[in-house]
């Protein structure tokens, strides 16, 4: 027995042991024979007239004091509450002339009392244990996600409903370059620069609807999907990503002016099944989740380094937004402890965002990946050189051009069951 059905139960026994006595006394007789009265002035009665069911009586008051006590505890809005009440004194009234009709005296007061009784102290009662509830669930949630998706979460009610298996998908944020950062300043300039970092990441993020899960002077790692559930959190968090590009170039030239430093940063996103709930011990205790997923996307955020990327996404991320997002395909790519390739791609923007310049540019960069995979690296270079647009750098771009080209001049044509441009992830 939870809290909250331990709290309608004593409420329950509270309003019927007052009722019980006033019946013992004969405090309703009058009400009773009032009622006998209204209801022969009103009604086509059975012969014989009416008799009573005391016990009739006893049992409704019961069954409406504790359903009422339980459903004003349980419920969070306050006009559906009362619109339960308004209804069961309605139900109560009618119950009433039905039984009239068929030749028992039932008085809807005591009914009615013990409904709003019950009712009014399990809407005090409730407003305690909500606020007790949120409270609790503000030590796990604040600062971790948005006021609106916070008040969301409280309203669902119980926490452990978070702990169970499923799909999210998760964004990693990375300084790539941190170690060196970190050798080149000094201690406590390091320490702002990464704190600026934190908290200009992690609060772009939550505003816009992701749980910050992870945030350290490395990293910040967020979720869509968990902790309330998302069926659209990959494409929820593409379109994050996509703004997020832009935030991390006005990001980077901050700690460019204030630090005097280059930050590389980088971002990744990967999607799977991932077991959700509570993890830690003591003041330790926090919302996670752990998975494939989740390693993944530190890998794959790494990666950027050695393209030279901003946005990189898994191949199951893909999947579920390849029709909300403008790509381009990367390596195939395997993850540590695993012997499985799958692709990667770079996410370049929204779908339909992208000028005609740059499609036709995407364009030409897959077609000269496809011919890469083929072997085929003279028709490869041509279209990797299409994919340049002038005046403006394109690091991974540059990445492929260079590949093809030392493979050209070695001679070195793929197995046609092997993918050329493939490597093995490590562990982060």
């Amino acid at each position: 027995m939870n809290r909250n059905h331990a709290a309608a139960m004593f409420i329950g026994v509270l309003v019927c042991i007052p009722l019980l006595a006033l019946y013992h006394f004969g405090f309703f007789q009058s009400t009773a024979e009032w009622f006998a009265g209204l209801y022969a002035r009103g009604f086509i009665l059975p012969q014989g007239g009416l008799k009573r069911l005391v016990w009739l009586q006893y049992g409704y008051y019961t069954v409406m004091a504790f359903a009422s006590a339980w459903v004003c505890i349980e419920m969070l809005s306050q006009w559906r509450r009362f619109a339960f009440l308004l209804g069961g004194t309605f139900l109560t009234v009618t119950f009433a002339c039905v039984m009239a009709m068929s030749g028992i005296l039932f008085e809807p007061v005591s009914g009615s009392l013990a409904l709003w009784f019950a009712g009014i102290a399990g809407i005090a009662v409730g407003g305690t244990v909500n606020g007790y509830r949120r409270h609790v669930m503000r030590e796990y949630f604040v600062g971790r996600l948005s006021t609106r998706l916070f008040e969301e979460l409280a309203d669902l009610g119980n926490p452990a409903k978070m702990t169970e298996r499923r799909e999210i998908t998760v964004l990693t944020c990375r300084l790539l370059n941190h170690v060196e950062m970190a050798n080149g300043v000094e201690p406590r300039f390091f320490e702002e620069l990464t704190t600026h970092f934190q908290r200009s990441v992690s609060e772009f993020l939550i505003a816009r609807g992701a749980y910050l899960d992870d945030s350290d002077a490395r990293q910040v790692r967020v979720f869509f999907g968990f902790p309330l559930v998302d069926e659209h959190h990959a494409l929820h968090a593409v379109q994050v990503a996509a703004i997020l590009r832009t935030h991390m170039g006005v990001l980077t030239r901050e700690i460019a002016q204030r630090f005097g430093k280059k930050a590389q940063i980088g971002v990744a996103l990967s999607t799977g099944q991932a077991v959700c709930g509570l993890y830690g011990v003591s003041h330790f205790e926090s919302f996670s989740a752990v998975g494939d997923a989740i390693d993944f996307a530190s890998q794959l955020c790494v990666l950027n380094t050695a393209y030279g990327s901003q946005v990189l996404i898994s191949a199951r991320t893909y999947a579920l937004v390849k029709d909300n997002a403008e790509v381009r395909p990367m390596e195939m790519v395997c993850a540590a402890g695993s012997s499985q390739m799958s692709e990667v791609y770079e996410l370049l923007a929204e779908k339909g965002t992208l000028p005609e310049p740059d499609i036709r540019a995407r364009d030409a960069f897959w077609q000269g990946v496809v011919q890469y995979r083929k072997g085929d690296l003279k028709q490869s270079l041509e279209s990797f050189k299409n994919a340049a647009i002038e005046d403006r750098e394109d690091a991974p771009l540059k990445y492929f051009m260079e590949r093809v080209e030392a493979a050209v001049k070695e001679k070195a044509v793929p197995e046609k069951e092997t993918p050329k441009h493939s490597r093995k992830l490590a562990a982060t």
